[in-house]
């Protein structure tokens, strides 16, 4: 079996990777310091498990897995966090276990225990014509999340583009970002987050970045910032 560690506190990484070895000393084990790290590698070489960290600079945990969920090998994930508060967005990216730190070798015996035993790593749920609500002038519109674009963040408004209508509503990105990367969407900027089914263009731009074009009506382009371009790379197989 072989595991890859991702935090990038290196004393919390250190540690993780000491416990795994005193209870699964059979066991291969990797780190990496990052997210975009830790993408590179699953590009390159096959491991049973991830055990990835939410809270990291750059690219967090949550929108790693859900790159990690398109890849074609396979692969498990278990959140190792000091933070009880991402649970159920954790479980909606299809994590085999949620693991609160400092983890304890009976914490950590248990869930090994359990990847030995399932037959493979889950696949995120994908309900169909599932809805994004949004409030417009008093009324809750349900969007079919299939249709939607994009979805933009800016002065505490957020914008959700379908293909020829927008609708503007005030709220947090994150709160939306929940709602849609359990559905595949892919977190590219700060500020944005697109479907990547109806992504039509990558283009390079300046520093590394890119410029993606969606299939709305005016063939909108959303930007990607230096962070979160490994991760469309990865997503696109650029």
């Amino acid at each position: 079996m072989r595991a890859l560690v991702v935090d990038d506190e290196p004393v919390v990484r250190k540690d993780l990777v000491y416990t795994l070895g005193r209870v699964a000393p059979d066991w291969k084990v990797e780190e990496a310091e990052s997210a975009v790290e830790a993408l590179a590698l699953l590009q390159s070489s096959q491991y049973d498990v991830v055990f990835l960290d939410i809270r990291m600079p750059g690219l967090d945990g949550l929108n790693a897995a859900a790159v990690i969920n398109r890849l074609p090998k396979r692969t498990n994930i278990v959140f190792v966090t000091a933070y009880p508060d991402y649970a159920l967005s954790a479980f909606d990216v299809a994590a085999s276990d949620y693991l609160l730190k400092p983890v304890s070798e009976d914490r950590l015996t248990d869930t090994l225990r359990r990847l030995r035993s399932q037959p493979g790593p889950k696949k995120p749920e994908q309900p169909e014509h599932a809805r994004l609500p949004v409030v417009d002038e008093g009324r809750t519109l349900l969007l079919r999340i299939e249709d939607i674009r994009y979805v933009e963040a800016r002065d505490h408004l957020v914008t959700v583009r379908l293909f020829d209508q927008s609708y503007r509503f005030r709220g947090p990105l994150g709160e939306c970002a929940a709602r849609l990367e359990r559905h595949g969407f892919l977190r590219v900027h700060r500020a944005y987050i697109v479907n990547p089914r109806h992504v039509v263009e990558v283009n390079g731009f300046l520093g590394g970045t890119y410029v993606i074009r969606v299939d709305d009506r005016t063939r909108s382009e959303v930007p990607v910032s230096r962070n979160f371009a490994p991760a469309v790379r990865t997503a696109f197989d650029l």
